[in-house]
């Protein structure tokens, strides 16, 4: 019996809607994640996700934030990271990196071999672990009209809102006490 073409198409459909979601959380090329545990915590709506993030050298992870903390431990080469607010930071193996919650950034590997990175995220259950960065509306201040020169810059210049900008939401650490010493 030879397979009708409609039952084919109808095959090749279903395989590329089930393959969908794999193409869809595909890997920037140049970085390689290995993701190492989720798991729920004791707050409500939290949970911890652990990954360890390799990176081709010379490869940039676009600009982005999370729905928590992340806690950065580089485990290998050099990483420069460009947070909102900040002045950029490299960091080596061994060093470690907090940054906040919704705080855009980006990561570089700036290191002549492979630089990775083992990341802990404190994030809202149920919400995207990353978030690209929207570019900020640009505002207009030219009376004349702008020229091609303008119009290309605009378009390849990135808008950031900085850290400041953008309300923080209360975290566990936010207590007074959370910090002190014990007697």
């Amino acid at each position: 019996m030879k397979p009708s073409p409609a039952l084919a198409a109808a095959l090749l459909a279903a395989i590329a809607a089930l393959a969908l979601p794999v193409v869809t959380h595909a890997q920037a090329p140049g970085i390689h994640r290995t993701d190492l545990q989720r798991e729920d915590l004791s707050i409500p709506g939290r949970e911890v996700v652990q990954v360890l993030v390799a990176f081709e050298p010379g490869v940039v992870a676009g600009n982005h934030h999370h729905n928590g903390e992340e806690i950065v431990y580089v485990t290998q080469g050099a990483l420069e990271y460009r947070l909102e607010g900040r002045a950029p930071v490299t960091l080596k193996q061994g060093d470690a990196l907090f940054i906040p919650y919704g705080v855009n950034h980006e990561v570089v590997n700036v290191g002549t071999g492979r630089s990775a990175e083992l990341a802990t995220y404190v994030v809202e259950k149920g919400k995207p672990l990353l978030v690209p960065a929207t570019p900020a509306p640009v505002a207009q201040t030219q009376i004349a009209a702008p020229t091609a020169l303008d119009i290309a810059a605009r378009a390849t210049r990135l808008e950031l809102k900085f850290a400041d900008q953008i309300p923080l939401k209360p975290t566990i650490f936010d207590s007074a006490t959370a910090w002190e010493d014990e007697p």
